[in-house]
């Protein structure tokens, strides 16, 4: 069960992505794989539930200058989503091959460009579809490797510059690779590291483009518990790094919040248990710029619907 939660990170590790409600308007929400975030799971199918949520609380100007908003506001973004997980026995190129998809609803989408957002009173709705057709796994004896492509569909409601939306109206490609190390043999101690990199088309029906994002996450931790008993996991300090490479475009300025190079960063612990079906993780953002920032917590619960044998 220890690789369940793995195979969450690695293949399903866009899940609530694109959920993400602020990040330099990108579909990728930096932070949501920490610990363990560069191995693939056993082969099987999983069913995911995620609960993710941002707390936002002010907001950087592309100076990095930090602003509250008006009367002390916090914005409340939540948002929910059902993922299925697979990991093939198949070989491709020596690595496990394994895909995802991912459904989402969330109660509002913030974009850089509209500081005026969302609300407690909003209702639900459909969000980004995020698919991962392709992840390959390999393993060593002091090493896990991963490697995957992955597409988000602009499924959600999308209006340019609207107070409420559940999309982002782009489509997004991505390409990661990530990788686990053991530091001792007996592999209870362990570092991990992933690099995302996303390519992000045009919004519908404007010139405005999003800028492409190289983030990098991970996470340093140990394993407690006898790995045979339920009550066993592993807990750490996981932590993420999000920069703008080829830079936002856009015909006109649109206010000092917005900016052509955003970039963020944000640490804190993770916790996870009974073998890996249950995780939490909370962390602060830092050093942002054309960002919102505030608290980040994401909770996952993990049920394996079927085991594939060889």
């Amino acid at each position: 069960m220890k690789q369940v939660l793995k195979t969450v990170f690695i293949i399903g590790v866009l899940v609530l992505n694109f959920t993400s409600s602020a990040k330099c308007q990108q579909n990728f929400l930096p932070g949501f794989a920490g610990l363990m975030c560069g191995s693939q799971g056993d082969p099987g199918i999983y069913g995911v539930a995620y609960g993710w949520g941002m707390n936002v609380k002010k907001v950087a100007d592309r100076n990095g200058n930090i602003h509250s908003f008006l009367n002390g506001d916090v914005l409340h973004l939540k948002a929910p989503s059902l993922s299925v997980v697979v990991v093939t026995r198949r070989k491709i190129l020596g690595g496990n091959y394994g895909f995802s998809i991912t459904g989402a609803i969330c109660n509002s989408r913030l974009e850089v460009p509209n500081i005026i957002g969302a609300s407690r009173s909003y209702p639900y709705g459909i969000t980004s579809t995020y698919i991962q057709p392709i992840n390959l796994g390999w393993k060593t004896s002091r090493a896990d490797f991963i490697a995957g492509y992955a597409v988000y569909l602009p499924t959600g409601k999308w209006t340019w510059l609207a107070q409420h939306n559940y999309g982002l109206g782009m489509w997004t490609q991505e390409i990661n690779i990530g990788t686990t190390v053991y530091l001792d043999r007996k592999k209870n101690i362990h570092f991990s590291i992933e690099a995302n990199y996303d390519i992000n088309s045009k919004k519908r029906g404007v010139s405005y483009r999003t800028g492409w994002p190289l983030t990098l996450q991970g996470g340093i931790g140990a394993n407690y518990g006898n790995p045979d008993k339920l009550l066993s996991g592993w807990l750490g300090v996981a932590g993420f790094a999000q920069w703008i490479t080829v830079r936002t475009k856009y015909e006109q300025d649109l206010g000092p919040i917005d900016g052509p190079y955003a970039h963020i960063y944000g640490l804190g612990p993770e916790f996870v248990a009974f073998k890996g079906v249950f995780s939490i993780r909370y962390l602060i953002e830092f050093g942002a710029k054309s960002n919102y920032v505030g608290p980040i917590w994401c909770v996952t619960l993990t049920c394996p619907i079927k085991k594939l044998k060889a």
